[in-house]
């Protein structure tokens, strides 16, 4: 059993509605395999109001003329409630679900055959397409709510109703503040020290995801040189908002490719935050993107064209739709089946709707049964659902949306030709009133499908009813990002559960600890990570695979097992936090981290086809969760370097710098090199790679004015692979002006060449020059106090001069004043007063241009602790700012910066130093009212 956690979570609906669930999970349930899990004592009966309501709900749906039932209930319902008709009188009245814009519109889906004269009545009528073709199945358009029946009287429309959403398989996480650790890459720890590597194969930008340690992408590089060049990845999701900004910190390619017309802005930009984490993981790799939010039919076109067009290897999407069934092969399924079967590899997010095992699970699945207590004189005899026990209501535990409800008729999205006909109602805790309804009418023109795009709150009763013509189904019923207290699993469902298709669970990379994951029961799954496995009945054109068998309890279908694969969850993005997307949890982090390694695997090996890729990902994943093959991870965790390994690829060098020693040949004798000097170089390097380097030569090169290199060129001995390291055979030389100023660090650029398909590496570095001074010269801000913008992400620039100061910085600190120290919100002897320190992000840039981040959202973004008072922030200082507690406030004393001060040493401090504070949140407010800059400097004889 596993130990569970608090856990806070939005599932993401655009659309129709945005969903905050709260989940305070105790205890886990007990498991089974069929029927309730819940052991309910009593049984509660409807009222006699609500059975009234019930049938006032029917009767109006049986009234319905023939063009009536070919439009959706919640659109009926719209209609009646603009005409002032109340179909449940005496009680609160149904809610309508379907959002009325300001200019009279509203969004919906047309099924049939789109003609030109149907989207002329339709633009007649003052309504606008929104997708579709002309003889296609499907319109998405934006129509008057009174124009609705007249449209559907066309006999090109099979029906008419709201528009099916798509839902985000993101997982926006408020109270995971530990997740807020500062993403420190390779290239920043090595500038602490003096050495900023540039390496091509390894520059993934500015801000790197954990993924990359914790699945051993980086290792994959340096063994055998994987970097995913020549594979090209395809990514569906809302939009490629803040693409831009990405491309500019080089945190994505600048080659990066939207389809013409799919960007999908304005959205979330949850695109750009997949394409950061694939471009991390595959750095070689071209990627190209298309929106999957417009509507289903646009989905599959774009899956279609990502391969067909664009030729992509890997597709990767984080998307799903609501209506997608669970017991066939949709209009999306069949588009990820067509690029399967082509060769493709297609990885999609499992979901984030909870699972049976942790007590998160929001779904009941199983066959219809006939509740013994009927609704007596319902019209033409609807009988109700049995949960089990005789229970007729599904009580919601944790509050969530929508509510949607399946079962096992043959039809799709496009396709619609149920004829079994279910209804789905939601009562008041104590089953007296009606809150909301759907009652489509299935009667071979519309899908078996009934969506209630509403939040459910806790305590409510779920309430499944069917006509008495229908037949016994299975039936699937879902809250999404909620809970219902008689749950099972299966969450997995649509096209994540094509058998073709790599599902993908979510693991919290902070369960790596900074490292690689590591096999075993003891990591889990996210509590809100969608679990299988997946029973389909019917294949992609409607026919079962077991004629005659649409239940579980003949065995009716296939199974199919879902999810097949975990990867990471929880990494940083460069989007802002706001975002909801920097920290990114959820599977729709995890899909692009697994897509991303089967890139590196089909990179190494391009003749591998989809079927060795899917074998060589799962046989060597890391085993969690249940031992062997479980429906919560999956095969478990996949990992690159067991991936690679496996798969036979061959071992391939590559270079990294290692230290640094320059040594004074000329001058007054003493250790320090100082203008007017001549000095020697020597620069080790290391082979991490998986074979020896063979040749290997370096050519160093300055670009730093006053600095003249004698010899630029040497060679290296041979290096064996897994760590060998040498210095260069002659050492490199080089001469400083006597006119260069004291200090000055001189920028050096070393290319190396060898054996090996990653060769040329080149390497950034600086030398340090002179002797470090032991005193300090401190400037402190002058000017007025300065308000820091509430809630507003542009922020505020507060400059400060610096001036005469002689020579190079040695070292940097960073001081918050304050002549006296209090917690107390709105205090004025503090240097920087604010309440919630958590929403405050702090940078400093040099007058070079250099930028360092202070602090970003210190201790969390819960951190709800005031003021900072006399704080020093130095690379020496033994805690870091941004795991302060709220307990400490006022944080007085020495703390290390969330990135290192020591980037400045070797430049010049005098010019314009700018401060730039954000608060990322509204309601909280604060001032800066005092700071200083510390500055050490050199000592030349």
């Amino acid at each position: 059993m596993k130990v569970l956690a608090c856990k806070l979570s939005v599932g993401a609906t655009l659309a129709v509605v945005a969903l905050l669930s709260v989940s305070l999970i105790s205890s886990a349930k007990a498991q089974s395999t069929s029927g309730p899990v819940s052991d309910l004592s009593g049984v509660p009966q409807m009222s006699d109001s609500a059975r009234q309501q019930i049938r006032n709900l029917l009767t109006e749906k049986e009234a319905r003329t023939p063009v009536q039932r070919k439009i959706g209930s919640s659109l009926i319902y719209r209609s009646k409630r603009k005409q002032g008709i109340d179909l449940i009188p005496g009680a609160a009245g149904l809610r309508p679900l379907v959002a009325e814009r300001k200019d009279g519109l509203v969004d919906v889906q047309i099924t049939g055959r789109i003609s030109k004269s149907l989207i002329n009545q339709l633009t007649r009528a003052g309504g606008r397409v929104i997708y579709g073709h002309v003889n296609g199945p499907l319109l998405r358009a934006l129509v008057p709510i009174d124009s609705v029946e007249s449209l559907a009287a066309s006999s090109d429309v099979r029906n008419i109703r709201e528009a099916l959403p798509a839902v985000l398989r993101q997982q926006l996480v408020k109270q995971r503040a530990e997740a807020l650790r500062p993403a420190l890459t390779s290239a920043v720890q090595q500038k602490q020290l003096g050495v900023s590597p540039q390496v091509a194969v390894d520059d993934r930008g500015s801000v790197v995801s954990e993924g990359v340690v914790a699945h051993r992408a980086d290792e994959a590089v340096h063994m055998f040189g994987a970097t995913g060049a020549g594979i090209k990845i395809g990514v569906l999701s809302d939009s490629d908002d803040f693409q831009e900004a990405a491309i500019a910190s080089g945190d994505l390619p600048p080659d990066e490719l939207t389809v013409p017309g799919q960007s999908g802005r304005p959205g979330a930009g949850e695109g750009t935050a997949m394409m950061e984490i694939v471009h991390d993981m595959a750095p070689g790799a071209k990627l190209f993107f298309a929106t999957a939010f417009t509507s289903p039919e646009s989905f599959a076109d774009n899956i279609r064209t990502l391969r067909f067009v664009y030729g992509c290897d890997i597709i990767v999407d984080d998307v799903g739709y609501y209506a997608e069934s669970p017991y066939q092969d949709d209009i999306v399924a069949r588009a990820v089946n067509d690029v399967t079967v082509d060769g493709a590899s297609y990885f999609s997010a499992a979901g984030n709707d909870g699972n049976f095992d942790d007590g998160t699970s929001g779904v009941w699945e199983g066959d219809f049964r006939l509740a013994k207590s009927s609704l007596a004189a319902l019209p033409s005899g609807y009988q109700i659902h049995d949960f089990g026990k005789g229970v007729i209501g599904d009580r919601v535990e944790v509050a969530g949306g929508p509510l949607y409800l399946h079962w096992s008729d043959p039809s799709s999205i496009d396709n619609p030709q149920a004829t079994d006909d279910y209804d789905l109602f939601v009562l008041d805790q104590d089953l007296r009133n009606v809150l909301i309804a759907s009652t489509d009418v299935q009667d071979g023109s519309d899908i078996p499908f009934e969506f209630l795009g509403f939040n459910i709150p806790a305590g409510s009763q779920v309430v499944v009813a069917r006509h008495s013509t229908a037949t016994d189904r299975a039936i699937r019923l879902q809250l999404h990002a909620g809970e219902l207290a008689i749950s099972t699993a299966g969450s997995t469902y649509g096209h994540s559960a094509v058998a073709a298709a790599f599902s993908v669970a979510a693991v919290d990379v902070a369960e790596a600890g900074g490292g690689a994951f590591t096999a075993g029961q003891t990591t889990p799954v996210e509590l809100y990570s969608s679990d299988g496995n997946r029973r389909v009945f019917f294949d992609q054109d409607g026919n079962a695979y077991k004629p005659g068998k649409f239940l579980f309890r003949n065995n009716g279908g296939q199974i199919r097992f879902k999810p097949d694969l975990s990867a990471a969850d929880g990494v940083s993005t460069t989007l802002p936090p706001t975002s909801g997307l920097n920290p990114f949890f959820g599977t729709s982090a995890a899909a692009p981290h697994a897509a991303a390694i089967a890139a590196l695997l089909k990179s190494l090996k391009p003749n591998l086809r989809a079927a060795g890729i899917r074998g060589d990902l799962k046989i060597h994943a890391l085993d969690i969760e249940a031992p062997g093959r479980d429906v919560d991870a999956g095969y478990g965790i996949v990992d690159a370097v067991n991936t690679l390994s496996a798969a036979h690829a061959n071992p391939v060098p590559f270079i990294d710098l290692g230290a640094i020693t320059a040594t004074p040949t000329t001058g007054d004798g003493d250790p320090y090199i100082e203008p007017g000097e001549s000095a020697s170089l020597l620069t080790v390097l290391e082979n991490l790679g998986g074979a020896s380097t063979i040749n290997m030569r370096g050519v160093l090169s300055t670009t730093t004015p006053g600095v003249t290199i004698g010899n630029a060129n040497s060679t290296f001995p041979s290096l064996p692979g897994f760590g060998g390291s040498a210095p260069n055979d002659n050492p490199f030389t080089f001469t400083l002006s006597p006119s260069t100023s004291c200090g000055l660090a001189p920028e050096f650029h070393l290319t190396a060449s060898y054996n090996g398909p990653l060769s040329p590496q080149s390497f950034d570095f600086k030398v340090p020059t002179a002797r470090p001074s032991s005193s300090a010269t401190t400037v402190a801000y002058a000017g007025a106090i300065v308000p820091i913008p509430d809630g507003n992400a542009a922020g505020v620039d507060i400059p400060l001069a610096v001036n005469g100061l002689p020579g190079a910085i040695s070292k940097i600190t960073f001081t918050i004043g304050g002549s006296s120290c209090t917690a107390a919100q709105g205090a004025t002897a503090v240097g920087i007063d604010h309440s919630w320190v958590g929403d405050l992000d702090a940078t400093l840039t040099s007058p070079a241009g250099t930028k360092i981040s202070l602090f970003n959202r210190p201790g969390g973004e819960n951190n709800s602790g005031n003021n900072f008072c006399q704080t020093v922030l130095d690379d020496a200082g033994a805690n870091p700012i941004q795991t302060i507690a709220i307990a400490g406030s006022p944080w007085t004393g020495t703390f290390s910066p969330a990135t290192p001060l020591a980037i400045f040493n070797g430049e010049n401090p005098n010019g314009t130093w700018i401060l730039h504070m954000t608060d990322h949140v509204t309601i909280d407010s604060g001032n800066v009212r005092a700071f200083a800059l510390n500055f050490s400097g050199f000592v030349c004889d």
